[in-house]
């Protein structure tokens, strides 16, 4: 791989010497720590690339050295006068003599190294390393998913994820007093709202994370680290899965209690609907009682009246007596039409005398009925053998249609 590939890659994402600097603050408690027990300690960076970790140590008064491969890298640590040395970590820290750094560290290196060097650098560093001196080993973490699946596969250098637990095991084995897991870079809006998306749980886990291991000390030298390694950092897969099913858990229960508060109303509903129907039943029993009672019938013609004074005074007495001529001569036009309609000689007969049309139309005016065309003589004498039902405004039209048939022939 070229010399300025990398150096661009690192460039475009890893992101710009400011941003990693504040990503890097994180660990400056530890270094407070550190410089508290040696005022004059010293730190060697393994893989320190542009130089953002050197920058840090030496604002605190720490005197630290870097070593990387790339030369292309090791240019931008010179041009800001960081004391810097090309080489191999893992072969410069097996030149350091024992007991002689404060500080050994590696920010996303071991990710690149065969696993074998790893060990043998956790081996050295525990040699190297005063008592109560800190090993920082940051890398990527598998236990975000996008992480594990994509983003660690965008460094074409990288070799494989080392998951945090594996990481944290290595210095243990080798002799380290303790370890701790730091979980990095996590959306801080995420871990004060704790109200993760499912989009959060893939993505949401601290996508870096470190150990910090310290060799063995005295109590009272180890004390000095109490708080650092009590904090608790980051966000696990398992945090962000268990709020996400705390979140669903409370959106299927509001959703069962609305579910239920509709149920009730229903049946509140369906009670209110009986009662009302019992009532109704009640109501037509009585209804039924009343009507069949005798004082019903006996008030029945005072009811008539009272009706028949009311339609009186709604429509006036003329349109009454209208109403109560058409009732009375109904029966008997009808009569009349169904005799005139029932043999073609009284037809012929009417419509010499010219009372025809004058009774079919009175009889048309008085209401729907039922046409029988086979009795029902037509302007041409021809038999009908269709039986039409019509309304009165449907049979007032054929009606006239009629006379203009008559009319029409007449005049021919």
């Amino acid at each position: 791989m070229s010399d300025a590939f990398y150096r661009s890659f690192e460039d475009r994402f890893r992101g710009s010497r400011e941003l990693v600097k504040c990503r890097l603050g994180i660990y400056l408690p530890f270094v407070e720590s550190v410089k508290a027990l040696y005022p004059d300690a010293r730190a060697i960076d393994l893989g320190c690339g542009r130089g953002e970790w050197l920058e840090l140590l030496l604002g605190t008064g720490i005197e630290a050295k870097g070593v990387d491969i790339d030369e292309n890298m090791l240019s931008a640590c010179r041009d800001t006068g960081l004391d810097v040395e090309i080489g191999s970590a893992v072969s410069y820290l097996q030149k350091l003599p024992d007991d002689s750094m404060a500080i050994v560290s590696a920010f996303h290196l071991i990710e690149h190294i065969p696993f074998i060097d790893l060990q043998i650098l956790v081996q050295e560093a525990l040699r190297v390393l005063k008592p109560a001196g800190l090993l920082i080993l940051e890398s990527p973490n598998s236990e975000n998913i996008v992480v594990g699946t994509v983003g660690f596969y965008m460094d074409p250098t990288h070799q494989r994820p080392i998951p945090p637990p594996l990481l944290a095991f290595l210095p243990e084995y080798y002799g380290f007093g303790r370890t701790k897991i730091l979980r990095l870079q996590e959306p801080a809006e995420l871990l004060s709202s704790k109200n993760p998306s499912l989009a959060d749980v893939f993505n949401g886990v601290s996508p870096d994370y470190a150990i910090v291991a310290q060799k063995n000390a005295l109590p009272e030298e180890l004390s000095v680290f109490s708080v650092c390694f009590g904090h608790e950092y980051g966000l696990t897969l398992g945090t962000l899965s268990a709020w996400y099913d705390e979140q669903l858990q409370a959106k299927i229960n509001q959703a069962i209690s609305i579910a239920e508060q509709a149920q009730a109303a229903v049946e509140h509903i369906n009670k209110k609907n009986e009662q009302t129907l019992a009532a109704m039943q009640q109501a037509v029993a009585k209804l039924d009682a009343v009507s069949d009672s005798r004082s019903w019938r006996i008030t029945a013609l005072l009811r008539w009246i009272a009706f028949q004074l009311r339609l009186l005074k709604e429509h006036g007495p003329v349109m009454r007596i209208k109403a109560l001529v058409k009732k009375c001569a109904k029966p008997l036009v009808s009569y009349a039409m169904s005799v005139v309609d029932s043999h073609p000689l009284c037809v012929a007969i009417a419509r010499k005398f010219g009372v025809y049309e004058a009774l079919r139309s009175a009889y048309f005016r008085m209401g729907p009925h039922i046409l029988n065309t086979d009795n029902f003589a037509s302007p041409s004498g021809a038999d009908n053998t269709s039986t039409l039902q019509l309304g009165q405004r449907a049979q007032q039209i054929y009606n006239g249609l009629m006379d203009a048939i008559d009319q029409h022939k007449g005049r021919s």
